[in-house]
């Protein structure tokens, strides 16, 4: 198609409230998607890397001595690739200018798994030592500052003697090896000799490479000739961008090949697009392939210049999962929209600007995140953006920024990749589109082809727009955990005004300064205010048009928190929510809930992620209240949900989306029963269940019950692909089953009781988790253990007036809250529960819509505990108030606490 065509050129205005205002376009003739974007390619990429960095914690992750006296130019790769002796043999020339004061000898990194057969010292053979992965080559005299040195080094890898390494493997693929590098973190000394630290980009590389006669070689930068000679293929490959050793690739494999066009910003000669797949995808892959040139356009758009726009772009297939960014040509291990627009973003912020040591890398793979989402915003638009930033949210402990990268995970999922995009993406609301990007602009100027630092990304943001960012990037990349926000509001104290109340009530993590947008919401209009936010308790005085309908917390979600259940009423039983694609999985998923095998003989409610089955649903299943993800407003009204989740097609992000870690800390119950837990816990879930997730997935053999109550599970066939926890359990957390005949000895289902139970209820906040496919497990063990759950763990079934007023000597709430109103609606009378952490003069009133007080309900001294008041439907004089809606307030001391709504109907 024509670039006037395909160009991502129709500027909508998106018509957002929140005061920075989105870059936002749109394709006309996208059709609506199905499923939420594929993370996969995350946790597959970040995995492998993390394998890389723990195989080389013994190497050197800093220049030695005598590399600081160097700064390398050139790379003169030859190699020889026999595929058949798996053995790879070459010579490395190293060009290089002396920047201390002398230089007698040159250091490279090397591992001493490698055979160094020859070296030489401007070009005559010399001596060496070969020692701690370091060959030290000795000149053939003493150079001075501002000379040039150049050294080369002969040398055979033998694969099929040595251990397998991640940096260079050799995978099967069709019956034939694809062999491939695969560097990044500390791999390139695993197989060439070179410099392999990050602030030493080389000015350019040459790569001459033989393979068997039939196969192609990708690699970086420009194609300068191939062709073949006796049974061999010579292909010479040339990048004159400088580029860190990490990102020198090079990809063998029988090829299918073919090619797109770019077209630069500034027009002139088209940029070739060179893809290299395997033949049994060159089918599959098209319809993707063929959104990497809108991307480039876009990206260029947004990022500036495809920085090596004068070379190439491509894709060269590898046989793993995940993806990994080599300058210029990205090697991809799927084919998804979301891997795509990962490893092209990386080709500017990783490739172009690189982290100057790892302790940075969330610069590269958090800046990636936000171009998989920014992609979203282009194609599918401003909604699809913030549903993938909500489906990457990260809610567990630990630093953006690593600490020590000879000891800590470089490669967490959860810190460097989706918490570093969502510092990217609270930048950019920060400071609105036009400073944001604009940034960026200063931060590629500034480092462009070389290395970067979090300081040098600060400041950046910060000489473009003005803010001082440190308490900003003190708490969100040095710091860890996240604000979590209760917000109340009522009239006054004049006409025309509003107070409202923002508390910070995370127990971890601090004060967190930020600013936050207010969406008031009046019968005359709706208007976006910004408040900046600094303290625990903090009141804002502001003025309103109209009578206030709602005041909602940071509507765009701009600010990694977990908002909280507000109003969780928990008062109508067990919600069941379908996870598991209907069409893929029948008819095992129907029978299943024919046989109400996911909660016996319980009265439920039903929810599914999916539309309704071509052939409708089981005749034992309601019909649903929805689709897709379970909004809060629905949420917070079950006090148990039984999660049927699988991981295909779709419905891990309707998990995502439902904000159950806040219907947890609500009082809510949950049963979740997934193959995949891994993923489906991965935003710090596996913290609230208390489990350490045990890698990797397995074929489950058994399923036998570890709770006198309980009773084993007899399995259906193919039990695949299941995740399974280690024994190592938190203080709170129990085992349900467990697998006996995979070993080591592995759990497959477990229980976590809070201790202080949840807001609204004080038994409540449970979390079990049952691994496996529960749609191939015996249905009658499987609905008896279920009831079992419901009954004795769950206490099912619930009603919120079960809830006891008063609680033993020493049983202490752990906030003070309101809890939830019962009936509701009511008539003639409610019962409204409270607790308090710590005795306090409390004040619960009741207001009308127009914020006129209607009746206090409770004043004065009250000790700590649980208390409850009863409200008759009467203001202050006794007379009956009208039918309608009624807010609670509870405050304690001068401090507005927790509101809540009644309706009185008559």
């Amino acid at each position: 198609m024509p670039r006037h065509l395909q160009r991502l050129c129709a500027l909508l205005l998106v018509l957002c409230l929140h005061p920075q205002q989105l870059r936002a376009t749109a394709v006309d003739d996208v059709p609506p998607r199905l499923v939420r974007p594929d993370l996969a390619h995350v946790h597959a990429e970040a995995a492998a890397k993390e394998r890389n960095a723990k195989a080389f914690l013994a190497a050197a992750t800093t220049a030695t001595p005598n590399q600081e006296l160097y700064d390398v130019h050139h790379y003169n790769v030859a190699l020889t690739l026999n595929v058949d002796l798996r053995r790879l043999t070459g010579t490395v020339t190293t060009t290089a200018e002396v920047v201390g004061d002398s230089l007698t000898e040159l250091d490279l990194n090397m591992v001493t798994t490698m055979r160094t057969l020859d070296v030489t010292a401007a070009g005559a053979p010399s001596t060496f030592s070969h020692a701690n992965d370091i060959v030290t080559v000795h000149l053939d005299r003493t150079y001075y500052a501002g000379e040039t040195v150049q050294v080369g080094v002969h040398y055979l890898r033998d694969f099929s003697i040595t251990i397998q390494s991640d940096p260079f493997q050799w995978v099967r693929q069709d019956g034939l090896y694809n062999v491939f590098s695969y560097s990044e973190p500390y791999g390139a000394r695993e197989w060439w000799p070179c410099k392999d630290i990050n602030t030493d980009k080389a000015d350019s590389l040459d790569l001459y490479i033989n393979v068997p006669e039939g196969m192609a070689c990708a690699s970086n930068g420009r194609l300068v000739t191939d062709y073949n000679f006796d049974t061999w293929h010579r292909w010479q490959w040339k990048t004159n961008h400088p580029i860190a050793t990490y990102l020198f690739s090079l990809a063998v494999y029988p090829y299918t090949r073919w090619s797109d066009w770019y077209t630069p910003l500034a027009g002139g000669d088209p940029m070739e697009v060179s893809y290299f797949v395997f033949p049994s995808h060159a089918d599959s892959v098209q319809d993707t392939y063929a959104q990497t040139v809108p991307m480039l356009e876009a990206f260029a758009d947004a990022f500036g210049e495809y920085p090596f726009v004068d070379e190439k772009y491509g894709h060269a297939e590898f046989a793993i999962g995940g993806g990994m960014e080599h300058q210029t040509i990205s090697s991809l291990g799927g084919w998804s929209e979301d891997v795509i627009a990962h490893e092209l973003t990386h080709q500017w912020w990783g490739d172009m600007v690189t982290c100057a040591d790892f302790g940075h890398i969330w610069l590269n793979e958090g800046l990636a995140m936000f171009g998989e989402a920014y992609w979203h915003e282009q194609r599918y638009g401003v909604a699809d953006y913030r549903s993938y930033m909500a489906g990457i949210s990260y809610f567990g402990p630990g630093t953006v920024f690593v600490e020590d990268p000879a000891v800590d995970d470089i490669f967490d999922v959860g810190l460097t990749y989706f918490k570093g995009g969502w510092v990217v993406h609270m930048l950019r609301g920060i400071l609105g589109d036009a400073d944001f990007f604009a940034a960026l602009d200063l931060y590629r100027a500034g480092h462009a082809y070389g290395t970067a630092t979090t300081a040098d990304f600060q400041a950046a943001m910060e000489t473009v727009s003005g803010l001082d960012l440190e308490a900003f990037f003190q708490q969100w990349i040095y710091g860890d955990y996240y604000p979590v926000y209760r917000m109340d509001w009522e009239p006054g104290p004049s006409a025309g005004q509003i107070t409202v109340t923002i508390d910070q009530i995370q127990e971890l993590g601090g004060v967190f300064a930020m600013p936050i947008t207010l969406r008031i919401a009046t019968d005359v209009s709706t208007t976006d205010v910004v408040v900046q936010n600094d303290q625990s308790s903090q009141q804002y005085v502001l003025p309103v048009d109209g009578v206030v309908g709602s005041v909602a917390l940071d509507p765009d979600h701009w600010i990694l928190s977990p908002y909280p259940l507000a109003g969780a009423q928990l008062d109508r039983g067990v919600l069941v929510v379908n996870g598991v694609h209907w069409e893929t999985y029948s008819p095992q998923i129907e029978d299943a809930y024919e046989a109400r095998a996911f909660w016996g003989d319980t009265s439920i409610a039903f929810w599914d992620c999916f539309p309704v089955p071509a052939g409708g649903y089981p005749s034992t299943l309601p019909e649903p209240l929805g689709h897709g993800a379970v909004p809060a407003s629905v949420l917070g009204h079950y006090s148990t949900v039984i999660w049927v989740g699988n991981n295909y097609e779709g419905d891990i992000y309707s998990w995502l989306e439902t904000p159950i870690r806040q219907y947890l800390e609500a009082g809510g119950n949950v049963l979740l029963m997934t193959r995949y837990s891994h993923d489906f816990l991965f935003t710090g879930l596996d913290k609230v269940l208390g489990v350490e997730l045990a890698e990797p997935l397995v074929t489950l053999a058994d399923c036998t019950a570890m709770q006198p109550e309980l009773v084993d599970i007899p399995l259906l066939p193919e039990q695949t692909f299941v995740g399974l926890f280690t024994t190592n359990l938190g203080s709170d957390t129990v085992p349900l089953f467990h697998d006996t005949v995979n070993s080591p000895t592995r759990l497959t289902s477990v229980l976590h009781t809070p201790p202080l139970g949840g807001a609204y209820r004080p038994d409540g906040g449970r979390f079990a988790l049952i691994g496996g496919r529960p749609y191939r497990m015996d249905a009658a063990a499987l609905s008896a253990n279920v009831e079992t759950i419901l009954a004795d763990r769950f206490s099912e079934p619930y009603h919120p007036s079960a809830v006891p007023d008063d609680r033993p000597d020493g049983d202490v709430p752990a906030r003070t809250a309101l809890g939830v109103p019962y009936p509701n609606p009511f008539n003639p009378q409610v019962r409204i529960p409270f607790s308090l952490a710590a005795g306090a003069d409390v004040s619960l009133t009741v207001y009308d819509l127009r914020g006129r007080l209607v009746r206090h309900l409770a004043a004065g001294d009250h000790a700590a505990g649980f208390h409850a008041v009863m409200w008759d439907g009467t203001d202050d004089a006794g007379e009956g108030v009208a039918s309608g809606t009624y807010f609670l307030k509870l405050r304690e001391g001068d401090r507005v606490g927790d509101t809540a709504r009644v309706v009185l109907v008559k």
